[in-house]
């Protein structure tokens, strides 16, 4: 458990960090950028100093994924042994990025634009390798046995490579959270138990209507750790589609279906999940303002990523806008 004495200093330098985010303001400014570099040079001049001005967007993708990963090192100083599991686990989903990127660049055939993948201190060789040759470089590491049994030339390859990466994610940071006091289990189940919720209920959906699977399969690929049970996970799947979205209509998430169409899912997702984390972010005394500010810190990045892809189409400032998850259509688009 965090001693008091450092849960009330990491509580009070969290909203410091916080104040320094980029706000609506900063993103409209960046949505009147008509190129990369212009971009850039706002960013370097109003929050990330050591920012080089680089043309390659992979390489802007890893700077600002490398200042995720520093600032979120940076708290785990005033974390217990307990806290920093959680916090390895979280890091994980960066290394697991890495891979899926990876694993589509061979399938297609392209030559990855990363440099180096480290695993538990170990460079995986992902340079001018096949699909099971990567996979065969992953031994001795968790990732090795969640792929081994999925390298095929079929289609549906990635597909299954990718799910199995996810649940494992959530499973290992799930598994994390239950070492956690009664508590913190709550505040987890307030801020990234949300997030599972949505992730489960947009996979039924589109696991039925768009891959007509099995239930058995759907099931298989849900993650548990959210605030609803395996049961009702497992009923979920055997329920026809119009069913399911009835009973997804009967709960908090009903905004994910306030729409004839479904695809602004994920962003509406994402947006109920920025406004969430706010709330909790303000309100929590306890081990979920961490939680809700890794979620806040994440959207962040995320936002800047979009907005630096999209200037390098040109694309015009209200097309940017809309993309954003920081919006101010937020709650429009939620159905409030």
């Amino acid at each position: 458990m965090i001693m008091q004495g450092n849960l009330i200093a990491l509580n009070a330098k969290l909203p410091k960090i916080y104040s320094e985010f980029l706000d609506y303001d900063d993103f409209y400014k960046l949505s009147k950028k008509n190129n990369l570099e212009d971009s850039l040079s706002y960013l370097k001049e109003n929050k990330f100093g050591d920012l080089d001005i680089l043309s390659d967007i992979y390489e802007v993708e890893s700077y600002f994924r490398s200042y995720m990963l520093g600032e979120v090192e940076r708290l785990k100083h005033f974390l217990s042994s307990k806290y920093r599991d959680f916090i390895k686990n979280y890091l994980m989903e960066s290394e697991i990025k890495n891979i899926k990127y990876i694993l589509r660049a061979i399938k297609i055939g392209k030559t990855p634009n990363i440099e180096t993948l480290v695993i538990k201190g170990r460079n995986i060789d992902f340079n001018n390798v096949s699909l099971s040759e990567f996979v065969d470089n992953l031994k001795g590491t968790d990732y090795y046995n969640i792929l081994k049994n999925y390298v095929s030339e079929d289609e549906t390859t990635l597909f299954y490579m990718e799910m199995n990466l996810d649940k494992f994610y959530y499973q290992k940071l799930v598994s994390s959270v239950s070492k956690l006091s009664k508590t913190d289990k709550k505040e987890f189940l307030k801020t990234i138990g949300v997030k599972i919720d949505m992730l489960n209920i947009i996979w039924i959906y589109r696991a039925k209507k768009y891959f007509k699977l099995l239930p058995e399969e759907i099931f298989n690929f849900t993650i548990f750790g959210g605030t609803f049970t395996s049961e009702k996970l497992l009923n979920f799947t055997y329920l026809k589609e119009e069913d399911f979205i009835e009973e997804i209509r009967n709960t908090k998430y009903a905004f994910l279906f306030n729409k004839s169409d479904d695809t602004d899912m994920n962003k509406k997702a994402e947006r109920y999940e920025l406004l969430n984390a706010k709330n909790v972010f303000r309100s929590s005394r306890g081990i979920g303002k961490l939680m809700a500010f890794l979620i806040l810190l994440e959207i962040e990045i995320k936002d800047i990523e979009i907005l630096l892809e999209s200037a390098r189409f040109n694309l015009p400032y209200e097309d940017k806008l809309k993309h954003l998850i920081n919006s101010k259509e937020g709650s429009e688009l939620l159905g409030y």
